[in-house]
């Protein structure tokens, strides 16, 4: 905990002496979720979305917050890596006696902080406000949940860093990744109106059993044993993913050192 909260400190000092991003950050979050408002003003209770109560603002703003979550382990720590890169540092953090695993944590630790409040925000602004209500014990049962799905996300993100540690720049995974979990994992659009083909697919993608046990719990009054599948297979996906990440993290990282390009850029 001491390196994590030593990187939390120091990735701090530095967001917060560029203000003007920082606030944007938050901005951009209300933006959406005002977009999203004018949209739904349009959709009349789609019989789709009868489990939901009907109302495509709620049910999509729980698909963005999910999404939005989850994608900060997407990015968060190929972005850091990139930066120690940028600053010519990534050779002396990697080479110090600090563990991997407090390193990958504390990478994620800012991101982290400042995605949960844009999150607490958007649903709190959003659907506590605007929207039908958050019940309290709901948003409490689903944090587990969120914290799968972006476990998830984040494997996905720790086996690009390791790649980036080689290849130096270009990610030709994450953005197709994000951007297949938002068009297929039932963001925007219900799962069950996607062709055959695509709501196979899309059940493959952890994201979206994460959206749904999540506006299970919000929005139709869902309890844990209602959601229980859901839980498994996004803990299934974690065990299996997360260790591989890691493994292929490490095979990088060593590959980097024995060719001698960890701290070229």
């Amino acid at each position: 905990m001491r390196i994590v909260l030593a990187i939390l400190r120091r990735d701090w000092a530095i967001e917060r002496t560029y203000q003007m991003r920082l606030a944007l950050q938050f901005v951009d979050m209300a933006v959406i979720a005002i977009a999203i408002y004018f949209v739904s003003i349009m959709v009349e209770e789609p019989s789709s979305l009868a489990a939901y109560g009907g109302n495509y603002f709620d049910f999509a703003l729980v698909g963005l917050a999910v999404t939005s979550f989850a994608g900060v382990g997407l990015a968060s720590f190929g972005e850091s890596l990139a930066r120690e890169q940028n600053t010519g540092t990534i050779d002396l953090l990697l080479a110090s006696p600090a563990p991997i695993p407090s390193l990958m944590v504390g990478m994620f630790a800012l991101p982290f902080v400042l995605a949960t409040l844009q999150i607490a925000g958007l649903l709190g602004i959003g659907i506590g406000i605007i929207g039908s209500g958050i019940p309290l014990g709901g948003l409490l049962m689903s944090i587990p949940v969120l914290l799968l799905t972006t476990a998830t996300f984040a494997a996905v993100g720790v086996a690009i860093g390791g790649m980036m540690l080689l290849v130096k720049r270009g990610d030709p995974i994450s953005g197709p990744f994000y951007q297949a979990s938002m068009l297929l994992s039932g963001v925007i659009v219900p799962v069950d109106l996607l062709p055959r083909f695509l709501e196979v697919i899309s059940w493959m993608l952890p994201a979206t059993w994460g959206i749904r046990a999540v506006r299970e719990l919000l929005l139709a009054d869902a309890g844990w044993q209602d959601v229980a599948t859901e839980t498994l297979v996004l803990t299934g996906f974690t065990v299996v993913m997360l260790p591989a990440s890691v493994l292929v993290y490490r095979w990088c990282l060593r590959a980097a050192v024995r060719t001698g390009v960890l701290g070229s850029y």
